[in-house]
């Protein structure tokens, strides 16, 4: 039966299915592009007592963004996670709520449109991609959004690892399911670095074919500097501009009630342009009657001006790439292939500056907006599950480092996997033990993930033994815990905890749940 695979983006969504028995992947959205497989956007308008999502909901922001009894949710990934409700009509709204909306509609889209389930596709369970940096509480509130759609995630992927096994099984679609494997294999010893900068978030992995699997060696990500990002920019481009002209008719009160009723309209228009950008050398960003003096917005924006106001995030993502390749332990010349994935790679300064690192092994990737999706739909339908591929440790004061969770755990597996160790402090006078978590392999450490600072008595004729818990659950999420037993001894004891997402990890060609 085949399997699905769910991008839940920041701008876009899309459900593929795959079947590993013809190599086929179905999809279930062609209304955007004809007959081209299109990802559904991920906006919700709520009015007149209707919930509406995807293209008539994203549409419909420029006509009806200002007006009273309509209500627009874009970007509904990026508050995932957090603790505050949506006020939406003076209901208090979980953001988890309206992604559910969202993947619900991709369910029905797919079961009442395109009869899904009736070609044997199982709608119940799906792998979900993430971003790298996707926090502990935003996974378990995706998981509530499928949860509420009657889809049970079986395991996370991160976004551009998944993108690169996408791109292979697409690529590759008309040979048999073992031909593809053995083009896997046949990638021995080769390193593959995706850059997949999408609405919300920019994530890079750079992943190693050894011995049959896959394995992530280094990551990096740039958070809330994306697509969404560059579209207030732009917008807070025309209205400055607007401002220059008009600011003196109006008290900054009235100019700053007016734009924050006018903002989704203005993002809607700069969401537009940034589109039209990329493929002309100008645009016009046109609003018209602003204000009650109907003074419109009516500004040409050109490429070199809207590269401008990226630029300086184009530079910190190209140093994140120099991060990625320093934790993998390589250079640029180590580099097989580079995949560009998500919308804002579309932009031609993203493009030029990767050709500028990597030359031709920069990969056109044919329809790069499905590849995230098509590569979770073939995890599913493989069965694989996520192992970890470098050592958990604790450094200690002689600079070596102890494991706590070894390399090839398995992860994302219905339990969870659970360690405890005691270590001794060897200094208390500031009455602090410091933990440090880090990443690596045997003796070495490539990073690290966090610093616990736990309060010890601080006495100084003898030390102190600290515990550490550890705990890898089925979100990809590890919760590591700390304290003073000699505090807890003496009833005064206080956990530090951290939550950690920043795992490197591997899929195993030849199986399903991979362990040691």
């Amino acid at each position: 039966m085949p399997s699905i695979g769910i991008d839940f983006g920041t701008t876009n969504s899309l459900i593929v299915a795959y079947d590993k028995k013809k190599n086929a992947f179905s999809y279930f959205n062609f209304k955007d592009r004809g007959n081209t497989p299109t990802p559904t956007s991920s906006t919700v308008w709520y009015h007149d007592g209707t919930v509406e999502v995807g293209k008539i909901a994203r549409d419909n922001i420029n006509l009806f963004g200002d007006m009273e009894g309509h209500h627009f949710e874009r970007s509904i990934k990026l508050k995932l996670g957090t603790s505050q409700n949506l006020n939406i009509f003076g209901d208090s709204v979980p953001p988890y709520s309206v992604a559910g909306r969202i993947i619900s509609r991709l369910k029905e889209v797919a079961i009442n449109e395109w009869k899904a389930e009736k070609v044997g596709v199982d709608m119940s369970r799906a792998v979900f991609t993430v971003p790298i940096n996707f926090s502990g509480d935003a996974r378990r509130d995706l998981r509530k959004a499928a949860n509420e759609a009657g889809i049970e995630i079986t395991t996370f992927i991160h976004e551009p690892f998944a993108a690169i096994v996408g791109y292979l099984f697409s690529k590759y679609e008309k040979e048999s399911n073992q031909q593809i494997q053995q083009r896997l294999e046949n990638l021995e010893g080769k390193h593959i670095l995706t850059f997949d900068w999408g609405g919300g978030t920019l994530d890079i992995t750079v992943v190693k074919v050894q011995e049959g699997k896959m394995v992530e060696l280094g990551t990096a990500e740039l958070t809330n500097v994306a697509g969404d990002k560059f579209d207030e920019d732009i917008a807070q481009y025309a209205w400055n501009n607007f401002i220059n002209k008009y600011g003196d008719k109006y008290t900054p009160e009235y100019l700053e009630k007016i734009r924050k009723k006018k903002w989704d309209r203005m993002l809607a228009i700069a969401e537009q342009c940034k589109f039209e950008l990329s493929r002309w050398k100008a645009t016009d960003f046109i609003l018209e009657r602003v204000t009650g003096g109907y003074e419109d917005i009516d500004l040409t924006i050109t490429r070199s001006d809207f590269e401008g106001l990226i630029a300086e995030a184009l530079d910190a993502a190209c140093n994140r790439i120099d991060e990625a390749l320093h934790q993998a332990g390589i250079q640029d010349i180590d580099i097989y292939k580079v995949l560009l994935t998500g919308g804002t790679c579309y932009i031609p300064a993203v493009k030029a500056r990767l050709n500028e690192k990597f030359g031709q092994r920069v990969a056109e990737v044919k329809n790069a907006d499905l590849a995230i999706a098509q590569g979770a739909a073939v995890i599913a339908e493989m069965g694989w599950l996520p192992f970890l591929t470098k050592d958990i440790q604790i450094a200690l004061s002689d600079g070596s480092f102890w494991p706590i969770f070894e390399h090839d755990t398995p992860i994302a597996v219905h339990k969870s996997a659970h360690n405890s160790e005691e270590f001794c402090c060897v200094d208390s006078r500031n009455k602090r033990a410091k933990v440090i978590v880090c990443e690596g392999l045997g003796q070495v450490r490539d990073k690290n993930l966090a610093v616990l600072n736990i309060p010890v008595p601080g006495y100084y004729d003898y030390g102190d033994e600290i515990v550490v818990e550890a705990e890898l659950d089925r979100n990809i999420v590890l919760s590591v815990r700390g304290h003073s037993k000699l505090a807890v001894s003496n009833g005064r004891s206080i956990r530090k905890t951290a939550e950690i997402t920043q795992l490197c990890f591997g899929l195993d060609f030849h199986g399903g749940n991979h362990g040691k």
